[in-house]
């Protein structure tokens, strides 16, 4: 009986120890937890920290670019605005001779008493036209650089035309010949007036490419179709092949073909394009270089504006 109880006693004394040293584990392990658990929040409030701050960089650097990248569409704007006025400006010559001319015949007129109604109707009409095809001229140039604030639906080739207009003396002064022929508007969605400016940038470079290859043949076709999401425009010159390498790089910012350019032009027509959701590509065909764009098409665009909305 006595071994009994003394057995028994061992076994209770060996329970209360196990229990008594499973719940000091149990205890240092709680407050390991939550020692785990004040280390992981104060990491997780450091990373959070961190992350907001690396965050906020981000947008900033990202600020910074975007604010680069405007300043680079519009220092563009002003070098093409000065050709452009430099271009446009020769097409007012004829105008001014023709109202110089006038004004002298006055003098001439008066000193031969030929001055009566006939003669001032035929003045006043004469006058009044030249002074529109000035006008003219001058609502040209405001229309071709008034910044468009909102995307819309405008006619792709209307917009080429619209540039080609602005740049046809320099291309019959460079001798070089454009084919342009499309059906149907082709309407596109974006900013019109941008459109125009990529194109009148690629005409300013291959006008360039032109003269530093000294072609002597110098012709341009430009071809528009669609696809089923896109409108797509192909410019094909005739200057020769690319270099396989350079293809690859002359969209990139500062990378030029030719060493007395920036590199710019090239990247800032994908930058506009990419604006409005289009692309542009390059490559080489049997004469020389085929440029591809692709614009988004009204139906397309209408789908993504609804979805952001």
């Amino acid at each position: 009986m006595l071994f009994l109880y003394i057995t028994l006693s061992l076994i209770i004394s060996i329970m209360v120890f196990i229990l008594f040293h499973s719940y000091s584990k149990i205890r240092k392990l709680r407050n390991q937890l939550k020692k785990s658990e004040r280390n992981y929040q104060d990491l997780t409030e450091k990373y959070n920290l961190k992350n907001q701050k690396f965050e906020r960089r981000i947008q900033e650097e990202l600020e910074k670019n975007k604010q680069k990248d405007l300043l680079l569409i519009r220092h563009s704007r002003f070098a093409a605005m000065g050709e452009m006025i430099s271009s446009r400006g020769q097409q007012w010559l004829q105008p001014l001779n023709s109202l110089s001319l006038l004004i002298q015949d006055v003098r001439e007129a008066r000193e031969f008493g030929e001055i009566d109604d006939q003669y001032i109707n035929r003045f006043t009409v004469e006058g009044l036209a030249q002074i529109n095809v000035m006008s003219g001229i001058v609502n040209d140039l405001r229309k071709f650089y008034q910044q468009n604030t909102e995307k819309s639906f405008f006619s792709v080739g209307d917009s080429i035309e619209d540039a080609l207009t602005m740049f046809s003396s320099s291309l019959k002064n460079h001798n070089i010949q454009v084919s342009f022929e499309y059906r149907g508007q082709h309407i596109g969605y974006g900013y019109p007036n941008e459109f125009s400016q990529v194109m009148v940038i690629l005409f300013s470079i291959f006008r360039d490419i032109f003269v530093d290859k000294n072609i002597k043949k110098r012709k341009l076709v430009i071809k528009l179709q669609e696809s089923k999401e896109c409108v797509i425009v192909e410019v094909f010159e005739n200057s020769g092949d690319i270099y396989p390498a350079h293809i690859q790089k002359i969209f990139d910012p500062y990378f030029s073909i030719r060493s007395d350019e920036s590199g710019l032009d090239h990247y800032i027509a994908k930058m506009i394009l990419e604006k409005m959701d289009g692309r542009i590509s390059v490559e080489n065909t049997i004469d020389g270089a085929k440029f591809h764009i692709s614009l988004p098409k009204c139906a397309v665009s209408t789908e993504r504006e609804a979805v952001s909305v």
